[in-house]
């Protein structure tokens, strides 16, 4: 983060929670469900999805919507072949003639726009040393890098922080058969899914950040897409200090450091081995 920061964190004791619609980089979480699918798309891949759960039903349908639940157990209970014939040609002949999704696809855009203004997002990093970092989030080698350790006296929130992943395929909320298969599941097990996705996942041109995150929601007090979160002063472990900082700057957060008991304050600086060196201070 930026010296001015630094400073208010380490000053309020609190961090900045933000709702993805606040985050600088738009291919992160989506603002709209939309990834390029026609609705005949969705179609195809909703009848195959049903042919499929017809077929092969499986053993729980307790996460199916409630008439894709109806089907699927009546199947399971005993049908005729021929009865099942039927049905498996019924739903190919209405993805030839209909685009019985478009409205479900709408509900759930409309759930996620909701969603996203109230949706809170911590972002870590594993660790201090990636010089990217350092360019893009503190003010380009100026700023300063706050270490968390997790602790269990003081409930951590950082307990609860996952990592991201950067997988080179894309997650399946982003196919055909990805969405036809959320179209098959109840509302609220469907949009954990895709937030789920949303949230945990990012292009593999990112994997250099190494991030962990964790998430909740607004409180009912919140004015703006953002919620500041106490921490104790004790879950903060170190305070490193960028190697371009200007001497005001260091000289401000070390006073304001000097309030974390367990905090170490460690110069960064940039070795001729081009990487970074951390030396720890005395003061």
């Amino acid at each position: 983060m930026s010296a001015a920061t630094a400073r208010c964190v380490l000053q309020n004791g609190t961090l900045r929670w933000s709702s993805p619609i606040l985050f600088n980089d738009p291919f992160d979480v989506p603002r709209e469900l939309s990834f390029g699918l026609s609705p005949e798309d969705i179609v195809r891949g909703l009848a195959s999805r049903m042919i499929d759960l017809i077929q092969q039903p499986p053993e729980s349908t307790s996460e199916l919507e409630s008439k894709v639940r109806l089907i699927v157990e009546t199947v399971k209970s005993g049908i005729s072949e021929e009865l099942k014939n039927e049905l498996l040609v019924g739903i190919e002949e209405e993805a030839e003639t209909h685009r019985p999704v478009g409205v479900s696809m709408e509900a759930f855009r409309e759930m996620w726009r909701r969603l996203l203004p109230d949706f809170r997002i911590l972002c870590l990093t594993e660790s201090a040393a990636h010089a990217a970092m350092w360019y893009h989030y503190a003010d380009q080698y100026r700023g300063v890098a706050i270490e968390f350790r997790c602790d269990d006296r003081f409930d951590s929130a950082w307990l609860a922080a996952r990592p991201v992943s950067y997988p080179a395929d894309k997650p399946s909320i982003y196919t055909a058969a990805g969405w036809a298969e959320l179209l098959t599941l109840e509302k609220e097990i469907a949009l954990s899914r895709i937030l789920e996705a949303a949230t945990y996942t990012k292009a593999p041109d990112w994997s250099y950040e190494k991030e962990w995150r964790i998430t909740s929601f607004r409180r009912p007090s919140d004015t703006g897409p953002f919620t500041d979160y106490g921490f104790h002063r004790e879950e903060v472990s170190a305070v490193y200090l960028g190697p371009n900082m200007s001497e005001a700057d260091r000289a401000s957060v070390t006073s304001l450091a000097g309030s974390y008991p367990a905090a170490r304050l460690v110069n960064v600086s940039i070795g001729m081995s081009r990487e970074f060196e951390f030396t720890a201070t005395g003061g």
